[in-house]
């Protein structure tokens, strides 16, 4: 409802701005400025996602509250950073009344479920995440990334990890990735598969797609270099290598001291 009001000021706005008597050039200029504005605020909403991924998660939220009362904002990036932050109870609290409907059921196509089941398994509640993630990949208009967080519970439960295979397999048949964020997503999805290939025994080809993720990870983040770091620590652990799998976790540490990756490495740790 705050979002359809904030659009209707809008909308009212430009309307005034052409009826209103003024100057041409004055005209000109709010018209422009007004017509920019959706530009403006994508571009500082983007900025506020790369705040959190970068670790900045207080100064991310603040500026999530501010600029989630103008119009065009769209959703709110709370469950997001709440989860990048490694507060999964609060993360889920934010998603809750958005990732189901009045009646419990789930909404298997949201990006708020998805992040919903992030933080579950994340949170060691893996068990609770997957008839979730079951549900929303059956559907066939759920995003890929369901398919991969799928595969990343299969993996922390330490269950059927061919299936994780053939997920994510099928995911990166399907879905190449030239753009910076997806590039990341692409090295990041190339480690975890590393993972899966290694809890099947797989070693060669593990250490290949692990090969193939480092390359393409010289130009990301810190932050998402951490992530690739994690699944090459599972990775190793399921090849018995707990020297390089050590010290994988530990530079994912040393990429993102704070926040959900640094969480999960630390998890790693305490499996060696």
């Amino acid at each position: 409802m705050k979002a359809n009001k904030s659009t209707i000021f809008y909308i009212l706005l430009v309307v005034l701005v052409f009826v209103a008597p003024m100057r041409s050039i004055w005209r000109s200029t709010a018209l422009v400025a007004l017509l920019l504005y959706p530009l403006a605020l994508s571009r500082l909403k983007l900025w506020t996602y790369r705040l959190a991924r970068g670790g900045s998660y207080d100064k991310a939220l603040r500026f999530d509250h501010i600029l989630g009362f103008m119009p065009f904002y769209g959703d709110s990036l709370e469950g997001s950073i709440l989860f990048n932050a490694g507060k999964y109870a609060e993360a889920r609290t934010f998603l809750k009344p958005l990732a189901f409907d009045k009646q419990g059921e789930p909404r298997l196509t949201s990006t708020s479920l998805y992040l919903y089941t992030l933080a579950l398994t994340n949170d060691d509640r893996a068990e609770d995440a997957l008839p979730l993630l079951e549900a929303a990949a059956r559907v066939p208009a759920s995003s890929n990334s369901m398919r991969v967080a799928l595969a990343g519970c299969l993996l922390t439960l330490g269950k059927d990890p061919y299936r994780a295979c053939a997920l994510l397999e099928d995911v990166l048949a399907r879905d190449p990735v030239p753009a910076y964020e997806k590039n990341a997503d692409q090295a990041r999805r190339l480690a975890r598969y590393a993972w899966a290939l290694a809890a099947c025994g797989r070693r060669d080809e593990a250490e290949a797609q692990l090969k193939d993720a480092f390359a393409g990870s010289f130009s990301l983040t810190k932050s998402d270099q951490a992530g690739i770091k994690y699944f090459a620590g599972q990775a190793w652990r399921m090849m018995g290598e707990k020297e390089k799998s050590r010290t994988a976790f530990n530079e994912a540490i040393a990429f993102a001291p704070d926040g959900s990756t640094a969480m999960s490495a630390r998890k790693g740790l305490a499996k060696l």
